[in-house]
């Protein structure tokens, strides 16, 4: 009998198609092979680990002996079971939940760490109650959220043009660099102000990046290695416009696709596939932005970075008391 093998799900949408004509294909999008090793995998399953513990669903692709319409229709024979295991763990198992489709699991882990999660195919009565005594493996490593440390220079002088400065920001993340992604966005916004800081000219605010769900930020634009990653945005030059004092403002913020309802934050794509079962795709978690050092303000979720450059004084003529006062 050939062994079952376990399918994965990822977070980017895979499509699987029939060579003729676009047809669903079982297990089904986005859920794709996790290992072509059924019994000795090198590949890992990244998860991340969410309050609570974080719930993944994953099919065991049937013996096609047994099942032989099972790729075209999802039609499985009655009574054959799926034995879900888990014989390594981090100090605390993970759960099973057996809704839907009898080769279909829910597993929660409940504790980032290492685990390794077995799967055997079982027949019933009818057909002898065989079991496979060589289960499909599965390497899984629940790993922390990742950090999103933002730190800009502070000006040696604010007297005048200055150069562009440079925003750099920090990730954490314990993932290799080919599934590192992160979707958020930076904005621009450019106020010429009075001295009281009153805006005389109030300019809009543009998207310079905008890194979407679909597009995240990843190699070779990202550089590092796990799991700590860097990347970098250059301000434009600072120029006092219009003889005014001029505010530059940059801020971090979610990606323009994110759910309306999230907070200010970035989503990951381990995390966003982390998400698919619960809170689901709808309602992804974004990860808070944090201040790398002084020049960077947290303001409702945003991460805010503000230079201000003055126009040099231009010294005006002497008055005195005229000669002719006294005379």
């Amino acid at each position: 009998m050939k062994r079952s093998t376990l399918i994965k799900h990822v977070g980017t949408l895979a499509i699987l198609m029939f060579t003729f004509g676009v047809m669903a294909q079982n297990p089904p999008s986005p859920y794709v092979r996790y290992d072509s090793n059924v019994t000795a995998p090198d590949t890992t399953d990244y998860v991340t680990f969410k309050t609570g513990g974080t719930t993944m669903g994953y099919y065991a692709l049937p013996d096609p002996v047994y099942h032989p319409t099972y790729v075209s229709t999802g039609t499985l024979t009655g009574g054959f079971v799926w034995n879900w295991t888990n014989p390594t763990h981090p100090g605390t198992a993970a759960t099973f939940n057996k809704p839907g489709a009898a080769n279909y699991v829910e597993i929660t882990y409940t504790v980032a760490g290492n685990y390794v999660i077995n799967v055997a195919e079982q027949a019933p009565a009818g057909f002898g109650s065989c079991a496979d005594t060589i289960p499909t493996v599965m390497n899984v490593s629940v790993i922390a959220p990742p950090t999103f440390t933002i730190s800009a220079p502070a000006l040696a002088s604010t007297c005048g043009d200055q150069a562009a400065q440079i925003i750099t920001v920090a990730i954490v993340e314990n993932v290799p660099a080919n599934w590192a992604a992160y979707a958020f966005q930076v904005t621009k916004e450019i106020d010429e102000i009075d001295p009281s800081g009153t805006v005389l000219n109030d300019g809009p605010e543009t998207v310079i990046n905008d890194f979407t769900t679909n597009a995240k930020l990843k190699t070779p634009t990202l550089v590092g290695t796990s799991p700590n990653f860097t990347w970098s945005v250059n301000t434009d030059p600072l120029i006092v416009n219009n003889g005014h004092r001029t505010r530059y403002v940059y801020r971090f913020k979610k990606a323009s696709d994110a759910p309306a309802a999230a907070a200010h934050g970035v989503i990951s794509a381990i995390t966003q596939k982390s998400d698919y079962i619960s809170p689901g795709i709808a309602n992804l978690n974004t990860y808070p932005f944090a201040s790398g050092n002084a020049q960077v303000v947290i303001n409702s979720g945003v991460a805010e970075i503000t230079y201000i450059v003055n126009p040099v004084p231009s010294t005006g003529p002497i008055y005195h008391i005229p000669n002719q006062y006294a005379y």
